[in-house]
């Protein structure tokens, strides 16, 4: 890929000419200097030129979001607004991604969620405080609504955090204080701080490519983590009997969450590609028995927890389309989007290919996570469900965080740590292919931060004809001090499996090497054993 650019700095028109190689796409690009920009370009324009100030140096295609590297769309609308020349040219893998434009699409009304609240949402009435808490912010208002403790009375005067700067160079004191720090410390708007819904708006507009309409359907509430906004959201969508659609494996902590809500779960099955389509197919097409239809599909597309697999782009197309076809909410649950290490262009998430794919847009409630990216602790996640109010101090924090990184200063940190934990699993497969090969196999994670690992253990009686992953960690490994998850944890039906998963995020190059060690002296033992019987 060849591609010039034209760059205004301070005024001035600076010319950087890069050569990339590229399978995907060949791109001829010319910015030129101009003295207006529309807002929406001007930002796009921004994030384009950070990327490549990052990656020049390093000859290498930069990371950039998912359109960008799956349509042309973001150089066509520069080119409309006459600041781009251009020449594109999409191979078939990127034809494959793209989709049409928005002119058959619709945003599914209020109406259409009735069928899928439960009915203990129905019954819900909304607190007649956090209703009208909103209002407080109208200009003139003197409020007497709730009972908000006096800041002066907080033994709080400032807090000072030191950062560090996107690429880690560098540290930023960042200081709340004065209405900032009152606002940390106060009683907040239900849906989250407003000026850190409105950042998280906008990063998700640049991300997925979302639209500027008023109508677009996007709405973001602020949780205290993704998991806590998906507890909330299927309590507001699940009845007790009806029917849930997961992926087989998947992710152990959703599990708890479906039982006790007394649901139906039905697995589909997934592999190193991804959720399988014609799986789903099956499933709904053919469905016949006494129990509800499914009304959710929920899913892991980036990294799947425990498989460590992403759901390929081709494969969310069709399970789109099926999800249209059979009436039934997409519940994307992405904490691991930005830790994308794969080789490939990202695939577009669920939320942008609803808009790309003509078609209804609503039918897909995301979930996103900065524990992963910024601070486990601070607890913080997003969707589009409305939620009970997450803690303001780390809402403030973490404001404060991103007004001063900007986009594409965040987007900088997160492809930083995406390429810390891609280095942490090539030194763990370098691990695991000294220790563990002919005792073990397993696919290479292309997200995210866990390997799926198929144990080469004993035969276990006619129900577990490839070994109980579950028996031999209590007895074995546990011994050896080695501890991971078993398999069995990850199926909705609690099934024995061979298969555990591992997490690489934490083990220095030492400690993985060691793990594996006394793994595979635990695995030998095992069949030692079975032997000797």
């Amino acid at each position: 890929m060849r591609i010039r650019l034209w760059c205004p700095l301070e005024r001035k028109r600076r010319f950087l000419l890069a050569s990339f190689s590229s399978a995907a796409a060949a791109v001829w690009i010319e910015f030129q200097g101009r003295e207006w920009w529309h807002t929406r370009e001007m930002r796009l324009f921004k994030r384009f030129r950070a990327a490549f100030s990052i990656r020049l140096a390093e000859k290498e295609w930069p990371r950039f979001t998912n359109s960008l590297n799956c349509d042309g769309r973001i150089f066509r609308r520069g080119s409309r607004f006459g600041f781009l020349k251009m020449t594109w040219a999409e191979s078939k893998s990127m034809q494959q991604h793209s989709t049409n434009d928005v002119g058959a699409r619709k945003v599914l009304p209020t109406e259409f969620y009735a069928s899928f609240l439960s009915n203990a949402a129905k019954r819900r009435k909304p607190s007649p405080i956090r209703s009208l808490i909103p209002m407080e912010a109208a200009p003139h208002m003197i409020s007497m609504l709730a009972g908000k403790p006096d800041p002066n009375t907080y033994p709080f005067a400032s807090m000072v955090v030191s950062v560090k700067s996107p690429d880690s160079s560098s540290l930023t004191d960042i200081e709340l204080r004065g209405e900032d720090l009152a606002t940390a410390l106060q009683y907040n708007e239900s849906g989250g701080v407003p000026e850190l819904v409105e950042w998280v708006t906008g990063l998700l507009k640049d991300v997925h490519e979302l639209g500027e309409e008023e109508e677009d359907g996007l709405r973001v509430c602020i949780g205290a983590g993704s998991q806590d906004l998906l507890y909330k959201a299927l309590t507001v969508l699940v009845d007790p009997g009806d029917t849930v659609v997961v992926e087989a494996p998947t992710y152990p902590g959703v599990l708890p969450v479906l039982h006790s809500l007394k649901c139906n779960i039905v697995g589909v099955t997934s592999d190193e590609d991804g959720l399988v389509p014609s799986s789903l197919e099956v499933l709904l097409d053919s469905w016949s028995t006494d129990q509800p239809f499914p009304k959710l599909l929920y899913t892991v597309p980036y990294g799947a927890n425990p498989t460590g697999m992403s759901t390929t782009a081709a494969r969310r197309i069709e399970i789109l389309h099926l999800a249209r076809k059979h009436n039934i909410l997409i519940l994307e649950d992405d904490p691991y989007f930005h830790l994308y290490y794969g080789s490939g262009p990202p695939p577009p998430s669920y939320l942008s290919l609803e808009r790309k794919v003509d078609g209804e847009i609503g039918r897909v409630v995301r979930f996103d996570s900065l524990s992963k990216i910024l601070a486990a602790g601070f607890r913080l996640g997003w969707t589009a469900v409305a939620t009970l109010q997450p803690p303001t101090f780390s809402q403030m924090v973490v404001l404060k965080l991103l007004q001063s990184w900007g986009t594409s200063g965040f987007l900088t940190h997160a492809a930083g740590v995406a390429e810390y934990y891609r280095r942490k699993r090539d030194v763990f497969e370098t691990y695991l292919n000294k220790h563990l090969t002919g005792l073990a196999q397993w696919n290479t994670p292309n997200a995210a931060m866990f390997y799926w690992i198929k144990l080469n253990l004993p035969p276990g009686g006619s129900e577990t004809v490839s070994g109980d992953s579950a028996m031999f960690i209590k007895h074995s490994a546990m011994h050896k001090g080695v501890l991971m998850l078993p398999g069995e944890s990850t199926y909705h039906d609690g099934r024995k499996t061979c298969y555990a998963r591992v997490s690489f995020s934490l083990l220095s190059d030492e400690d993985a090497d060691e793990v594996l060690r006394r793994l595979a002296a635990a695995l030998r033992d095992e069949w030692h054993s079975t032997e000797n019987a």
